[in-house]
């Protein structure tokens, strides 16, 4: 008898699909368009720093030795925490922002538009309007699940990208969108 697990068409047609939608190049590609976007991102909020003298950056900085070895009630400790909590959500609404800005009029980041890939509509039966505002959505989702639970369910969202035959990420499951690789747009 054979094994159900090595029946010829099972394993083998559902590696096939996911070879398909996969592209060569498009997972690694989709990694090095999200290290350009973080270089950008962060390259902006250094600007905010530089520009509006907010969030204060150092002074979190400067807490990190004060706070050694102090109970986690001390004043000096709610302080660092009120001032990581000050750079974080700082860092987030510029990511968010900036994700959101460039997905509604390119329809890809600065990263997805250098390698190839747009992020676009599932259901191109939708009004532009709607399809905007879901692309604003993906965009505050995936800062929202890097804020909630201390990034985990960004993770996970994340992770989505390699559980499903389309490689949509958790935030392009909720807001009805996909990923386009450069080799797919035109078909």
């Amino acid at each position: 008898m054979k094994d159900s697990k090595n029946a010829p068409g099972k394993k083998n047609k559902a590696l096939e699909s996911f070879r398909q939608v996969r592209e060569k190049g498009s997972v690694i590609n989709r990694f090095f368009a999200m290290l350009v976007d973080v270089f950008i991102i962060c390259a902006l909020y250094q600007l905010s720093i530089l520009l509006l003298g907010a969030p204060d950056y150092m002074a979190y900085v400067d807490m990190q030795e004060v706070v050694q070895g102090l109970a986690k009630d001390a004043p000096e400790v709610i302080e660092r925490m009120r001032l990581f909590q000050q750079c974080f959500i700082t860092f987030l609404g510029i990511a968010a922002a900036y994700e959101a800005l460039f997905l509604v009029l390119l329809r890809g980041t600065v990263g997805k538009l250098l390698f190839g890939f747009r992020v676009v509509s599932k259901n191109e039966d939708r009004s532009i309007v709607l399809c905007k505002l879901l692309l604003v959505l993906r965009a505050a989702v995936k800062a929202l699940s890097i804020y909630l639970l201390s990034a985990i369910p960004f993770i996970l969202f994340c992770l989505t990208t390699l559980s499903n035959a389309e490689a949509r990420s958790g935030f392009d499951l909720l807001a009805g969108t996909k990923l386009l690789y450069k080799r797919r747009i035109n078909k």
